[in-house]
């Protein structure tokens, strides 16, 4: 394997020798910044990120991954991973440090009888589902397509079927994770259970995951779709129904309400795209028949624009998702979590939405509630809440610091009228002197946390994330 030298940077910093060593011990590839593939693997989803890693370890297993952990403490390089990429806040690629490039790592097994599945970390969402649905099966994922397997369970997991089949932390029997001291432990309700409990919504805080064990659910091939968007102006009598009808839904039926615009999406006409409007999503994991009658009232808030519900595979969900949030754009998405929808929440959103800078930013509803937070005891502390609220900034060419300044200011407001914490997977990009994202997303979590973290990982190896401090054990 081809070692490329860098004169420069941290890598000049380096030891050449050390630096061959660590290279001929991997069997995957090292990728130092003269690479042909250097600017292709330090690149993210979120084009607002553009850091510059000294050193990028594309491995192979979890031999790769533990030697790749010691090079970088031995040479006391910064420390991130990689998974599928889709990180909101670029944790994935760290300036001047190391990052461990799990994308190789992309092997599915199914055991359709047992209705569990095993992934390993460099997968997404559309690739289980490839696997899965082959079966009429499904784990919980993140709700597009291109979601890394690893960034959206650490964290949680929210999908197209949270309100019948929990988040992906629920459905998480097991992971096998390489921690700081470079050991493979498993992690399981049976092993190393404290771990267990803090890897399903502490994020990549206590070592790298190199595989993870699902249960899986019945759910499609096809499934009843919803799709309809509205003009802006009904915007508020499309809330009152949207939560009037969340407020007594079935569990089989997940939804997500969007204070936003028409997206460029096909089959929506050019003519649309675009317009400000308000669109219900959502999908029916049970007989499409029923689930036809269920989402009727969302359907008839009054004339829409466009209309797509439809029977439809769902797969077909996440491939929207990852059409409506392309790879490349910028992005700093931040949420909160409430346990109604209250009327001063309603006005916030509406409020919010007309004071946009830029057409692309929306205000998302995501009903929650149903099986959320059916499975073991988890370091998730939001999963009782009925709603999670996400201020979804997206734009390509305006100024940074105005659409920035709009989704903290808009946080805010939905915080003063009733929000809170934080969904690991949104905690925006840039921090504030005056923000604690730990203390947010963690919540009353934070303290049991710290003491597992000062277990496994007591120098804070993996701190470039909503970090957990050992020193606060």
């Amino acid at each position: 394997m081809a070692i490329h030298k860098h004169p420069l940077g941290a890598i000049a910093q380096l030891d050449e020798r050390n630096l061959k060593a660590f290279g001929d011990d991997l069997r995957g590839d090292l990728i130092l910044p003269d690479s042909e593939a250097y600017e292709d693997r330090r690149n993210v989803w979120n084009g607002l990120i553009n850091n510059s890693p000294a050193v990028i370890a594309r491995v192979k297993g979890g031999a790769d991954v533990a030697r790749a952990i010691d090079f970088a403490r031995e040479n006391d390089l910064e420390l991130s991973v990689r998974g599928g990429a889709h990180h909101q806040a670029g944790s994935a690629i760290v300036e001047g440090g190391l990052v461990i490039d799990l994308e190789d790592m992309d092997a599915v097994r199914i055991d359709p009888d047992a209705q569990i599945a095993r992934v390993e970390p460099g997968t997404r969402a559309e690739d289980v589902l490839a696997e899965t649905q082959r079966y009429g099966l499904a784990c919980p994922t993140g709700s597009a397509g291109d979601v890394g397997i690893p960034g959206s369970t650490l964290g949680g997991g929210v999908g197209w079927i949270r309100r019948k089949h929990g988040l992906a932390i629920d459905a998480l029997r097991s992971v096998e994770i390489v921690t700081p001291d470079g050991e493979l432990r498993t992690a399981s309700p049976d092993h190393n259970e404290e771990l267990y409990w803090a890897v399903r919504g502490g994020g990549g805080n206590f070592g790298v995951v190199t595989n993870f064990e699902f249960d899986l659910y019945e759910v499609g091939p096809m499934v009843q779709g919803l799709g309809v968007f509205y003009p802006a102006g009904v915007a508020e009598d499309a809330l009152e129904v949207y939560r009037d009808v969340m407020d007594g839904a079935p569990e089989e039926l997940t939804t997500i309400f969007l204070d936003a615009h028409v997206p460029g999406l096909p089959p929506m006409p050019d003519e649309l795209v675009g317009k400000d409007a308000v669109g219900i999503l959502g999908c029916y994991a049970g007989d499409p028949e029923e689930g036809e009658a269920v989402i009727e009232p969302l359907r008839n808030v009054a004339q829409p624009y466009i209309d797509v519900s439809d029977v439809m595979p769902y797969e077909l969900l996440h491939d929207l998702g990852t059409q409506m949030f392309p790879w490349g754009r910028k992005y700093c998405h931040r949420s909160v979590s409430v346990d109604e929808l209250t009327d001063e929440l309603v006005e916030v959103v509406r409020e919010q939405r007309t004071a946009s800078p830029t057409p692309m930013n929306a205000i998302g509803v995501w009903s929650m509630g149903g099986n959320v937070g059916h499975g073991p005891d988890a370091a998730y502390q939001w999963d009782a809440k009925q709603y999670l609220l996400t201020v979804e900034t997206n734009w390509e060419d305006f100024d940074n610091a105005a659409v920035l300044e709009w989704t903290r200011e808009s946080e805010r407001r939905l915080r003063d009228a009733g929000g809170e914490g934080a969904y690991a997977g949104e905690p925006g990009v840039e921090e504030q002197e005056w923000e604690d994202w730990s203390e947010q997303v963690y919540d009353d979590a934070y303290d049991r946390l710290a003491e597992v973290k000062a277990e496994y990982d007591p120098e804070n190896v993996f701190e470039h994330n909503v970090n957990v401090d050992p020193n606060d054990a």
